[in-house]
């Protein structure tokens, strides 16, 4: 164990372990199957990298994102720490070239997807490698009780076959009594131990404030405070228009999205780090990787649809143990709201069915391929196209990902296209102006071949930089140009990523999908209708609500909270 300390001090510059933390890896050093439920920032991945780098050969880690593992390959060999990721893009690095690179490249660790263990031949393979141990990230995405359920995490029950004698480890940090029964029974792992830590969060203050207008209780939440907090928003307009509402009203604020480019995400994220900017205002792709220990406050200004998510984004507030709040903000409307959001848009068989062969046509995707390629579309014009419902479809898209199909990405891209369609003497006339219009012309002239035949596409990012006008400004002169019949301007959105993970097999893809779009429809109600009451239920105690929804009963309550019992208990 003394060797653990010092690589933990070493890799990690931590000179102690976090609670559980040294007995879980003890467990699983010594061979034992073991699961782990630990809370949001409780230190989970720490439990199977540390001995990844004691142990003799190889750590295989099956995570859900290609983008998750990406993250943590690049964090660990930031660290020093040897990680690899099986890349499903088979004709940029070869799979071949892949397993060379695991044999004989003094890899630690290797990040796959659980879909790849439905192929014979990958796991043919598998057995070419020296594998020390298995570590299953989100784990409760094997169980169909679980909020992210992915089937293809049954496949994982191969694995174990495959190599029985290699030690498992799988851990989460949200897991129903349900969800915990099913994670070893159904990853197959061999009496496993379960470190389980309590779901209670006793510095966290738990409230629910029913106020006419959300945005001006924030405010005077905040007022004169130097308190870092994230506020949750249901989607990326929201976020922003949240954003500008509370910067007019004087608050140090930025918004944050999955649509948001990987510089400027970075960006927003050292700044809110470094407290240059106070409040995060956010979807909830703000979540991997966040981990500040100094958040005071958590807002959600809209319910969310399951008591997991909401549990995963309270957990960002208050790990530094100080007191903290985690504040929940309703209206009367946000039942009917939840409803729509959630439920009335769930798609049946026939719509999943309908949907699938007409994204498959669209994209040009034929029969027995797909695999492994990527795909970006716009939501709306593909939805104008077969006159499909948009919030239908984006749940046939989530749908899809789920039963792990293909990965689904929301972007927040536009590509910019222009022709010059004047006569070169009316462009060189305009340049005599001499003002943003002409700059603009000039460059266009001097940087693209042919402008005057054919549509350039433009990146509006470094043409505001090479010009140095702002973004907005670029705009307005376009269109201003465009009105006086010097350019052709098009702006072209791309709001939607697919990468896909199965070759297209109609009839073969579809039938386990239409199977389960039923039980994932009754699932889908049962969580929301608990959120749902969560939010309204005035009486009981909000922390018992929590503790209770993940199977810890508490008579007592905490005193500390909203609910009328607690506000009348800590009175008397």
């Amino acid at each position: 164990m003394k060797n653990n300390f010092y690589l933990l001090k070493k890799y990690w510059k931590n000179g102690e372990f976090r609670p559980m933390q040294k007995e879980i890896i003890e467990h699983y050093q010594s061979g034992k199957d073991t699961v782990v439920v630990l809370p949001t920032g409780g230190g989970k991945s720490i439990c199977y990298q540390l001995p990844a780098i004691i142990q003799e050969g190889l750590t295989l880690v099956i995570s859900p994102l290609i983008s998750l593992m990406q993250d943590q390959v690049n964090q660990l060999n930031e660290r020093g720490i040897k990680a690899m990721f099986f890349d499903n893009n088979t004709l940029r690095n070869p799979i071949d070239h892949q397993f060379d690179n695991a044999k004989y490249g003094d890899f630690k660790l290797a990040y796959l997807s659980p879909e790849r263990l439905f192929n014979k031949s990958f796991l043919n393979q598998i057995k070419s490698l020296k594998i020390h141990g298995i570590a299953i990230d989100e784990a409760h995405c094997v169980s169909e009780w679980g909020h992210d359920f992915r089937p293809a995490f049954k496949a994982i029950k191969n694995l174990k076959q495959l190599l029985p004698g290699v030690p498992m480890i799988a851990l989460t940090a949200t897991a129903t009594k349900d969800v915990l029964k099913s994670i070893s029974l159904d990853l197959g792992m061999r009496t496993p131990k379960v470190f389980k830590s309590s779901f209670e969060r006793k510095n966290i203050q738990y409230q629910v404030f029913y106020p006419k207008n959300k945005i001006d209780f924030i405010k005077k939440s905040l007022k004169n405070k130097r308190e870092s907090c994230i506020i949750y928003c249901n989607s990326r307009k929201e976020t922003e228009y949240t954003t500008m509402k509370l910067q007019n009203l004087g608050l140090s604020c930025d918004y944050f999205h999955g649509g948001l480019n990987n510089e400027i995400k970075k960006q927003k994220l050292a700044e809110w780090k470094n407290e240059k900017t106070l409040i995060i205002v956010a979807t909830s792709s703000f979540g991997m990787g966040i981990d500040k220990e100094n958040v005071r406050k958590v807002f959600h200004i809209m319910i969310p649809e399951s008591m997991e998510s909401y549990y995963q984004e309270t957990g960002r507030v208050g790990r530094d143990g100080k007191p903290s709040s985690a504040i929940l903000l309703v209206d009367q409307n946000d039942q009917n709201r939840g409803f729509n959001l959630y439920l009335k848009h769930l798609p049946n068989k026939n719509d999943l069915e309908k949907f699938f062969k007409n994204l498959c046509n669209y994209l040009q995707i034929p029969y027995g391929e797909g695999e492994g390629m990527s795909f970006k579309l716009n939501l709306k014009d593909f939805c104008n196209t077969y006159k499909f419902e948009p919030k239908k479809i984006f749940n046939c898209f989530k749908f899809l990902d789920r039963e792990g199909i293909f990965e689904f990405q929301q972007l927040y891209q536009s590509q910019t296209f222009i022709m010059l369609t004047c006569s070169q003497k009316q462009a060189i006339q305009r340049i005599q102006l001499n003002d943003d219009g002409a700059l603009i012309i000039q460059f266009l002239l001097r940087n693209f071949e042919d402008i005057f035949r054919n549509q350039k596409k433009i990146n509006i990012n470094k043409f505001s930089h090479f010009l140095d006008i702002n973004i907005e400004k670029i705009r307005k002169h376009l269109k201003l140009l465009e009105k006086q019949n010097i350019i052709k301007f098009e702006l072209v959105n791309t709001d939607i990523n697919l990468y896909w993970k199965v070759p297209r097999e109609d009839q073969f893809t579809l039938n386990s999908l239409l199977k389960s779009v039923e039980e994932y429809t009754h699932q889908k109600k049962n969580k929301v209708q608990k959120m749902i009451e969560y939010a309204f239920d005035l009486n009981k105690c909000k922390r018992n609500s929590i503790l209770n929804y993940f199977g810890e009963l508490n008579e007592n309550v905490c005193q500390n909270c909203s609910a009328n019992s607690c506000i009348q208990n800590s009175k008397s």
